[in-house]
């Protein structure tokens, strides 16, 4: 894809790399003449994250991709990983953001793997695939 982006119907999209996220090398589509995000792995809608390749500063630099999806002010955000049910409202940023920080915030605490996963569904029980998570914690924090 040209860096400059391309034209489709008339409207200019941008690829936007934002750097790690739920894996190395990320990328966002832009679409700035109606607010759109095409967020791919980026944003999670409803859907328990992929953790696994959160190690070693992993979340951080998570924090820091969407950090960059906000700053395009988007009026829309269309997850890759998302709860069909749910809109593509551009709070499901600030959603895996929070997401984000309860993962740090517990595993700062040194829990094991089942207290991590356990902690992660209490504080946010509607999510669905419950799967990423368990092996995610098994990733970040040892096996059980």
């Amino acid at each position: 894809m040209p860096q400059a982006g391309f034209e489709l119907e008339g409207q200019l999209l941008h690829p936007i790399e934002v750097g790690h996220s739920d894996t190395d090398d990320s990328t966002v589509l832009h679409v700035p003449a109606i607010g759109l995000v095409v967020a791919g792995d980026v944003v999670y809608n409803g859907i328990h994250q992929y953790l696994l390749e959160g190690g070693n500063g992993g979340l951080e630099q998570w924090l820091i991709a969407l950090d960059k999806v906000a700053a395009l002010a988007p009026r829309a955000v269309v997850a890759g990983h998302k709860n069909r049910a749910l809109p593509d409202d551009p709070a499901i940023v600030d959603e895996t953001r929070r997401y984000l920080d309860d993962v740090i915030r517990i595993r700062d605490t040194h829990p094991t793997a089942r207290d991590l996963y356990e902690q992660m569904l209490e504080l946010h029980p509607d999510r669905l695939n419950r799967g990423p998570l368990w092996y995610g914690a098994i990733g970040l924090l040892g096996e059980e």
